[in-house]
């Protein structure tokens, strides 16, 4: 036994170092004992109460490995997520079964069952193999920075049975995090490659409102001793209405554009209204819009149609993407929100930021409560009952939502278990994560938000107050007392606009250069017989390429923007094709320049419209 340990700690002391220190310093744990098998292999057994419990099969530890690794069907995937380590058995036929390209990461609770097994067996084969990964009681950012760039991976999520028995909470746990990162992932490269350039465009066709519009900073932190209640629009809001209206005097009323006309519709004009989204479907949630005295709350890349059909006071918040701050440089800063990638994210922390205490949600489902999408009476829901027919009925609609991504099933707030999916999920965790001891879920029913207070609406009682719409009239006043600002705003917005098409004029054709010579470099990459000297003066006029986009700061910036998906998939690791993972790593990086100049080429030209677009709108009068 000591040779074994002396082995493959010498082993992790030159492959991995951190985990050698781990397991070298962790404390023993005497519940954990060595038995052997009737194959006679080691086998760890652990005390619990009742008994024990042996970890692998105590007749033969390899036949049960073989058998579990034998249903897992490797050649389909390239990344396999292993909860529980144990002895390894496992492991060892995973990876003599996986391709070679193939990634295995284990996740195991305890350091003392990790370091009994290296004392017990010779683990130097699966140490030594590249493709293993041992993470030892991972915290989720230990876990994300090993998924990292890994979402594009074809991915399979294996429990270890002995090891889960001995933890099961902890492993499904672990199994969240993992899947939550992996879809967060997703979601991210996918709403870039949808909106990068909607972002964009809606910037520049609001460039009016966003020199003349006030800040949402104006109403920041001047609401103090009021409590808030954000309506988000889940399936449970109806239910919350009475709710709602009892104290629509007492407190600040935030509902979000999806919730805004139901409430409308039930006689509750609230006090805010949060918009962010870029899709033209969320300006038709203001169609026949009555005009009231509610405040927008808009974020500048919301669809234009949204200021011509809101009739109400309006409002903006800042800009979200660092990259395009350069517009805030010149027409003021809004008041920035956090991001979460739901409006209710945004709602929430707007209604925090007035100062309001506590911040009790309602219809924050994050579920598929009682078989439903969305609020009854919302603008989703009613699109459901219009497009009804013979092959389209309300009830299959809700069903195509319901099972359009892997159901999950998880606590209720007063129902056992409700169906949710991951990327509900992902707003879940989100609030989660808050750690915000004033905010308050009074939503009726749907999951249950771990880390957040659950109050029934019925049980919280706010203290009559003066109606805050009197502070609200008077801050909005002030916010817009200033006419002739605005005047000063557009014309430095315009000159800037006429600087950036000035730059744009060379840079274009550089960049189409450089598509050319990055092109020749991976021509180079495949052929046999390399020319150093044209290697060279390519990587010199490609290097040439990059000192003038970096001379273009602002301009960098602006194209940066619309091609955040190629940036992300550069320097996040993913694949940019199917054949991309199993080329050498310098045609990888001659093909990832490549893709590159390509997407700054298409933003700069698509900037130029862009440009072109925001100074005639800046020059009508």
């Amino acid at each position: 036994m000591a040779e074994f340990y002396r082995r493959n700690m010498e082993l992790l002391g030159r492959t991995d170092p951190a985990l050698r220190g781990t397991l070298e310093n962790c404390a023993s744990d005497e519940t954990i004992r060595v038995i052997e098998s009737k194959t006679g292999l080691p086998v760890p057994e652990a005390a619990r109460e009742g008994g024990s419990l042996q970890i692998h099969s105590r007749y033969d530890p390899v036949k049960e490995a073989e058998r579990f690794i034998a249903e897992a069907d490797t050649g389909k995937f390239n990344l396999f997520i292993v909860f529980g380590f144990g002895f390894g058995y496992h492991i060892e036929q995973l990876l003599r079964t996986a391709d070679g390209d193939t990634l295995v990461l284990a996740l195991e609770r305890n350091p003392a069952m990790a370091r009994k097994a290296l004392e017990s067996r010779d683990l130097t084969g699966v140490f030594s193999d590249r493709r293993f990964v041992l993470l030892i009681d991972p915290v989720e950012e230990t876990i994300a920075d090993a998924l990292r760039g890994k979402s594009t991976y074809r991915v399979s999520f294996l429990t270890h049975r002995g090891s889960f028995q001995l933890s099961p909470d902890y492993y499904t746990n672990l199994r969240m995090i993992a899947k939550s990162y992996l879809s967060t992932k997703e979601v991210n490269i996918a709403t870039l490659a949808k909106f990068e350039k909607a972002w964009s465009a809606n910037i520049a066709r609001n460039a009016r409102e966003i020199v003349s519009l006030p800040g949402a900073a104006g109403f920041f932190g001047r609401f103090d001793g009021y409590p808030a209640i954000v309506a988000a629009a889940g399936p449970s809001l109806s239910r919350s209405m009475d709710f709602i209206k009892k104290n629509a005097h007492r407190a600040v009323i935030v509902a979000v554009d999806t919730s805004y006309g139901v409430l409308i519709k039930n006689g509750i004009v609230p006090h805010f209204c949060l918009s962010v989204d870029p899709q033209i479907v969320n300006a038709r949630y203001f169609e026949g819009d009555p005009g009231t005295d509610c405040v927008l709350i808009a974020d500048p890349t919301v669809h234009p149609s949204v200021f011509h059909l809101y009739r109400g006071r309006k409002a903006l918040t800042g800009m979200a993407f660092q990259m395009m701050k350069w517009i805030e440089r010149i027409t003021g800063e809004r008041g920035e929100l956090a991001y979460g990638g739901s409006v209710s994210t945004n709602a929430w922390d707007f209604a925090r930021r007035l100062g309001a205490a506590p911040v009790v949600m309602v219809g924050q489902d994050l579920a598929f409560t009682g078989g439903l999408a969305h609020a009854r009476g919302s603008y989703l829901d009613e699109q459901v009952f219009l497009k009804n027919g013979r092959f389209s009925n309300p009830l299959m609609f809700n069903r195509y939502q319901m099972t359009v991504l892997p159901p999950v099933h998880v606590k209720g707030i007063r129902s056992e278990k409700v169906h949710t999916n991951h990327k509900l999920m992902i707003f879940l965790s989100w609030f989660g994560k808050r750690n915000d001891p004033s905010l308050i879920n009074a939503s009726w029913d749907g999951a249950f938000i771990g880390g957040v207070k659950h109050i029934p609406a019925e049980e919280l009682d706010f203290a009559e107050r003066a109606d805050p719409r009197a502070l609200i009239d008077s801050l909005y006043g002030q916010s817009t007392a200033d006419g002739t600002a605005w005047e000063d705003r557009r014309g430095a917005l315009l000159e800037e606009c006429l600087k950036m098409r000035q730059e744009l004029e060379p840079l274009v054709p550089a960049l189409e250069r450089a598509v050319n010579w990055s092109t020749e470099l991976v021509e180079m990459m495949e052929a046999e017989n390399r020319d150093g000297g044209k290697l060279g003066y390519l990587l010199k006029r490609l290097s040439d390429i990059d000192a003038l986009v970096e001379s273009k700061k602002t301009l960098k910036d602006m194209i940066g923007f619309t091609v955040q998906r190629v940036i992300h998939t550069i320097t996040e690791g993913y694949e940019i094709d199917e054949a991309d993972g199993s080329l050498p790593e310098d045609m990888r990086v001659a093909r990832r320049s490549l893709f590159l100049y390509r997407g700054l080429l298409e933003g700069s030209l698509f900037n130029r419209k862009v440009l072109s677009v925001m100074d005639a709108i800046l020059r009508d009068p």
